[in-house]
């Protein structure tokens, strides 16, 4: 793809910060074609190849948000309604759909109970802290704080919208129809045997949502390339920002953070779990999407990594005009 080769994709994993040893897998996605990179060695020493899957944790809020546009376009799902009660039972002013989709309803930020977790962080333990949870002293619209329940608790409502499980409303109504393999939701009750569980520490992440997603780095940087594309014909819902009380935007749509790259709108995600990181990036308007996948202690390695691979492949593109 372009001139980045092989060689040229060692080289950026190497500046990045990885180990030589280290599992990390790379996808990117152009008008020219695909290119994928992998390195490294699995806990139990088999080397990573391409086809393995990772643990993608928070890009899975990417399907989330997708799926819930899916319902509000079918009719199935009003966004600015308040959540049902039962999902919080200890609220008087409830959040919209829209307001967790934003981040903005007042949930407890990410990671301060599943830090404190004794036990893997399901579904389950979620449901049960939801329950107790009392209403914060700022009113859901007033501030931006990012919030794997508001994430649970999106996953919950589709189930109930569309009456399917949503690993399964995910696998029907978003990868089928564009085609995508090597992507799923594993749940609580799914087995993680002989994935990436060496390197995520005894306890294990399977909330769906919020998290959730095991994937190879091709199966995900073709679901950003079919974004960019909107082949789901969801992009003017996932893409819209969301003012808060004081006037300033939230910076983050329906799954998706929403920046500025060399002067176009630039979709990003992170995520990561004890031991493993993963980002990603798309710019519809240079038709580039970049994915990495990696066993990380910190971010800065694989940020470094998509940034990195971004900026060459956005160089390579405006040259080539």
């Amino acid at each position: 793809m372009g001139g980045l080769s092989r060689s040229d994709a060692e080289g950026i994993v190497r500046a990045a910060g990885f180990a030589v040893d280290a599992p990390v897998t790379l996808a990117a996605v152009t008008r020219d074609g695909t290119m994928m990179f992998c390195r490294g060695v699995w806990p139990d020493g088999r080397a990573v190849v391409e086809g393995d899957a990772f643990y993608a944790a928070s890009l899975t809020k990417q399907l989330t948000g997708a799926a819930i546009a899916l319902l509000v376009r079918d009719g199935r799902i009003d966004p600015d309604m308040p959540v049902a009660q039962d999902l919080l039972p200890r609220w008087t002013a409830l959040p919209t759909v829209r307001q967790l989709l934003h981040h903005i309803a007042g949930l407890p930020a990410a990671g301060i109970y599943e830090v404190a977790c004794e036990a893997d962080w399901t579904d389950a333990h979620a449901r049960r802290i939801l329950v107790t949870l009392v209403q914060p002293a700022t009113a859901p619209g007033t501030t931006h704080t990012y919030s794997n329940f508001g994430y649970i608790l999106l996953a919950r409502i589709v189930e109930r919208s569309s009456g399917m499980p949503f690993s399964e409303f995910v696998e029907q109504r978003l990868l089928l129809p564009l085609g995508i393999t090597g992507m799923r939701v594993r749940g609580e009750d799914d087995s993680l045997d002989g994935l990436q569980t060496g390197a995520l520490g005894p306890l294990l992440p399977r909330s769906t949502g919020d998290g959730g997603l095991w994937t190879t780095a091709d199966a995900y940087a073709h679901w950003l390339d079919a974004q960019n594309h909107d082949r789901l014909g969801v992009a003017a819902l996932v893409q819209q920002d969301v003012r808060l009380a004081d006037g300033q935007t939230a910076g983050y749509g329906w799954g998706i953070g929403l920046r500025r790259f060399r002067g176009h709108a630039l979709y990003i995600h992170g995520g990561g779990w004890a031991g493993t990181r993963a980002k990603a990036v798309r710019c519809p308007a240079l038709g580039v999407a970049v994915v990495a996948l990696a066993n990380a202690d910190t971010d800065e390695p694989v940020v470094a990594l998509v940034d990195a691979v971004l900026n060459r492949l956005a160089d390579e593109t405006v040259g080539t005009r």
